[in-house]
């Protein structure tokens, strides 16, 4: 890694070189550049290693200026320094003639210090322009984003087939009242968690890291990683034992993040590093890796790669984002997700709408109700398998309580789909989380991690209930246009399976109208109930052959009030995956119609 820092420290010491040249070729003294050079380039090798500096172009260009700054005062110094050396030489000598170099000095300074004023009158330049590009680039920053937009997300059809996850903190809990199984274990402590799939399961990693510099002199690799299921409320971590010579708390030529940043020397990294793990349960860091785009310190979020370091040899690859190893489940970081999400929401009509004087239309704010990125993020798994990132959006209005919309993130490809209903209103997180947090107040649970489902065409936030010490209770569904309906539960099938029987039994109109799910079923009745309210009449049958409960509204059929047992039916219902209860609006009665 110290040869790889080469590359790094030449890419810094660009104008060092430049001004070291231009001195060279004004006072012919090789020696002094040959060694002004390498002790220059010494001193930033350590400074940079030490460092780790970010590698945007606007950065970049900066420490090159400062270094080739601090470069030509040590010429001038330095020249100034051996001239007067020599002239005190000549005068000791008694030659009694007139010192040439104070011509040649003169002639240095002169020219010379216009390098000097270039310097500076460059950084001014430099300055200047990153401060206009990055207001003029905000709209090709913009059109950088790979986005699409969708009124309605994936159906939730059953917690099998779309896992519903813990909140994290329980999984890092249990994680914490497991760390005496490690050796040694207070020269460690519990880091970050990331959510994958391992095996085809989903699951939470954290990471085992040193707990100081000389833990880590000491010991020079962490012993493995934990492991836990990420959708099993009974589930209890497992210590993998897989040493970790190059993790994030490791130093000098074993810091991961060192590793990473030798190994893409014109890339910058963004945010935190990743620990996931392959089939055979070698563990790797991964790291989101971008360009800048010009000197507007924003990245382009169309040109995304990832660094994978594997966490036993050191080897570091760099992949192009979608390109990136099958077992990495996100190639994008949280931290690229987030702020892709930010500028999505602020900068769609440009820069001046979004200031304290424009309109702010279209302006949506990121809540900061998730999990990752200082809160603003929440992974979650789609049916396919896909790791995705979810947010909503608000106004910002304090007085407000709801949801502009809300955007997945595809982890892998950085494709983001902003989901609005334009005719329903939805109630955004915090609302969610402050029905949540109602529901048994006398016990203190803490809602935390609400995601928002489309559930048999109704959109429902799922949120974990905590206790104080991070143990999980409860999910709670909450249905986010109409939030007299929670339902709360055990675990995710039965909360979910309650909560659809909730929404039939209240009459909704929302409900899945997905082809897929589409059946026609005929047959006989075998079971009638009339339920009344104040409001409704529903009526629940059993068809022959039928596992699942069927509900109509008399409302929307009003001859179904005379259906009884042994009636011939026929009618088209969504018959979602495992689902119980069903939802129909049109039954043919045979006799009747």
């Amino acid at each position: 890694m110290l040869l790889s820092f080469i590359n790094v420290t030449l890419v810094f010491l660009i104008g060092t070189l430049i001004v070291n040249v231009v001195a060279l070729l004004l006072n012919r003294k090789i020696k002094w550049f040959i060694m002004s050079t390498v002790i220059e380039f010494i001193l930033a090798y350590f400074v940079l290693y030490i460092q780790l500096p970010p590698k945007n172009l606007t950065t970049l260009i900066n420490i090159n200026l400062l270094f080739a700054f601090v470069a030509a005062v040590i010429n001038l110094i330095g020249y100034a320094g051996i001239s007067s050396f020599n002239k005190i030489n000549s005068w000791m000598n008694q030659n009694g003639t007139k010192n040439v170099s104070d011509r040649t000095k003169t002639y240095f300074f002169r020219r010379y210090i216009f390098v000097v004023a270039a310097l500076f009158l460059l950084w001014i330049t430099v300055g200047a322009i990153a401060f206009v590009t990055k207001i003029t680039s905000i709209n090709n920053v913009y059109q950088s984003i790979p986005s699409k937009t969708k009124e309605s997300a994936e159906l939730l059809t059953s917690a099998k087939d779309m896992p519903i996850a813990l909140a994290p903190d329980t999984a890092k809990r249990k994680m914490q009242q497991k760390f005496s199984v490690i050796p040694n274990s207070n020269m460690y402590e519990l880091d970050g968690i990331t959510a994958q799939v391992v095996d085809g399961k989903y699951v939470y990693v954290a990471t085992v890291e040193f707990n100081g510099f000389f833990k880590w002199l000491k010991n020079k690799s962490v012993p493995g990683y934990f492991i836990i299921s990420a959708t099993d409320v009974n589930a209890q971590p497992k210590f993998v034992k897989k040493p970790l010579k190059y993790s994030p708390s490791a130093y000098l030529n074993n810091d991961a993040a060192r590793k990473i940043y030798a190994a893409a020397p014109t890339y910058a990294s963004m945010g935190r590093m990743n620990l996931e793990i392959d089939e055979k349960g070698t563990p790797y860091y991964v790291q989101t890796l971008y360009r800048e785009y010009g000197v507007s310190g924003r990245m382009k979020f169309n040109e995304f790669k990832t660094a994978v370091l594997n966490a036993q040899t050191g080897e570091v690859k760099v992949y192009q984002a979608n390109k990136a190893p099958k077992f990495v489940d996100a190639p994008i970081t949280s931290s690229a997700a987030n702020k892709m999400n930010e500028f999505y929401g602020r900068y769609q009509n440009g820069w001046w709408n979004q200031t304290s004087f424009g309109a702010k239309r279209n302006v949506k704010v990121p809540t900061d109700n998730g999990v990752y990125a200082a809160g603003q993020i929440t992974p979650l798994i789609d049916s396919k398998g896909n790791l995705l990132y979810f947010t909503d959006f608000t106004s910002g209005n304090n007085n407000q309580d709801s949801a502009l919309g809300y955007s997945l993130i595809n982890a892998r490809t950085g494709q983001l789909t902003y989901y609005r209903d334009k005719h329903t209103g939805l109630m955004d997180s915090d609302g969610a989380i402050s029905i949540a947090d109602k529901i048994y107040p006398e016990k203190k649970w803490v809602a935390q991690m609400p995601i928002l489902y489309n559930i048999d065409g109704t959109p429902t936030w799922v949120i974990s209930l905590l206790d104080s010490k991070g143990i999980f209770k409860k999910y709670v569904y909450i249905n986010a246009i109409d939030n007299d309906i929670v339902i709360d539960g055990d675990n995710a099938q039965e909360a979910l399976d309650a909560y659809r029987n909730d929404l039939a039994s209240n009459g909704t109109n929302n409900h899945s109208t997905n082809k897929k799910y589409d059946k026609s079923i005929s047959g006989s009745v075998t079971r009638v109930a009339i339920v009344n309210d104040s409001k409704n009449t529903i009526i629940n049958f059993m068809v022959e052959g039928q596992k699942a409960i069927f509900k109509i509204d008399t409302n929307n059929e009003p001859k179904a009030v005379f259906l009884k047992e042994g009636d011939k039916v026929s009618f088209r219902a969504n018959m979602l995956d495992n689902a119980k209860i069903a939802t129909i609006e049109e039954i043919k009665i045979n006799g009747l119609n």
